[in-house]
């Protein structure tokens, strides 16, 4: 049995509560779209989440996943989109990949009614997640803490002029608070070793992307150089990369919008694990709908950070269970997410 008589996308748009920055940019509105995978009265969703940073584009890949509407119609089940996925690796659409492949999932657990957890043979995710401050005034990132100061542990952007100031500000305010921090490309090599002494005595628990993707000599060169664990983000997509970043960090950022999806995001995970090196389980910014596909295999990182429906002015989905810090995932089949309204 056809598994899709009908694929489509739908374009929405996300808008932060405040104005999300890194080291590159701020912005407050993000370009996202809706996969929708349908078998009968039943409908699969998934959320891509194109960047810019790699070269993605909504209306580029809305129009691509048109063009190839009619081949993945003629797939044999959900497993046979993923697959799809998969195939479409080198077409350089990581997040229409992962869109494509939450909605196979999805419409999976819906035709089996199951949840994607149970399918992929997890356990029920229970997880705590971080919270991201992002660049701003000092004064606007500090009130941003103090207000999600019930967050066991804060992501602190960094990456600008007088970042070192403010983390120490934060620090001396909310002693009692976890703190990582993500640079996003932001720092040359020696700005990024005089950063990590200041970081590591303020017990940083671990330093996101400190130098530029490409400069994995530079890492190799600032890893020897600091005890706190260095993560690559933008310097791993997929499971592909993991050679030529080779010993130069500590463990990896596997986000479904750079993997590709949920299978891509399992089975680098399980690389991961494999080499040793610690995985954080991330996400752009995100509905929760896009933050169920990645909640799905939360229990297997050792680190969370799935704040990003957390941070809209408005969420256009519902279903996952927010107490504080703690993200459930649903009971429900599927990623158990659905439509507000």
């Amino acid at each position: 049995m056809r598994a899709t008589a009908f694929v489509s996308t739908r374009p929405f748009d996300l808008r932060t509560a405040a104005p999300f920055g890194i080291s590159r940019w701020t912005h407050s509105d993000f370009e996202r779209f809706v996969v929708e995978l349908r078998d009968g009265d039943l409908v699969g969703l998934g959320e891509a989440a194109p960047n810019a940073r790699y070269g993605e584009d909504r209306a580029r890949d809305m129009d691509l996943l048109a063009d190839l509407a009619p081949d993945i119609a003629d797939l044999e089940g959900p497993a046979g989109v993923e697959m799809f996925c998969e195939g479409l690796a080198a077409a350089g659409v990581p997040a229409l990949r992962a869109g494509l492949s939450a909605a196979a999932w999805d419409l999976a657990g819906k035709q089996a009614g199951e949840p994607v957890w149970r399918m992929l043979g997890l356990a029920r995710p229970s997880v705590r997640t971080s919270y991201t401050i992002a660049i701003g005034a000092p004064e606007e990132m500090l009130a941003q803490a103090r207000a999600a100061s019930a967050f066991g542990t804060l992501k602190v952007k960094l990456g600008f002029d007088g970042d070192l100031d403010l983390a120490r500000r934060l620090k001396l305010e909310l002693p009692e608070t976890t703190f990582r921090y993500d640079a996003n490309e932001g720092w040359d090599r020696e700005r990024a070793a005089s950063a990590l002494a200041v970081l590591e005595d303020l017990g940083a628990e671990l330093v996101e992307q400190p130098l530029p993707a490409a400069d994995a000599e530079g890492m190799a060169w600032l890893k020897e150089r600091t005890l706190i664990p260095l993560l690559a983000d933008e310097a791993v997509l997929t499971l592909g990369d993991l050679d030529a970043v080779g010993d130069a960090y500590d463990g990896i950022v596997v986000k479904l919008a750079k993997a590709g999806g949920i299978a891509s995001a399992f089975a680098l995970i399980s690389a991961c694990t494999e080499l040793g090196l610690r995985v954080l389980i991330g996400c752009m910014v995100e509905s929760s709908l896009g933050i169920a596909a990645a909640l799905q295999l939360a229990g297997l990182a050792d680190y969370v950070d799935l704040d990003g429906a957390l941070l809209l002015a408005e969420d256009p989905f519902t279903g996952i269970g927010v107490e504080g810090d703690l993200l459930v995932a649903s009971e429900g089949p599927g990623l158990g997410v659905l439509p507000v309204g």
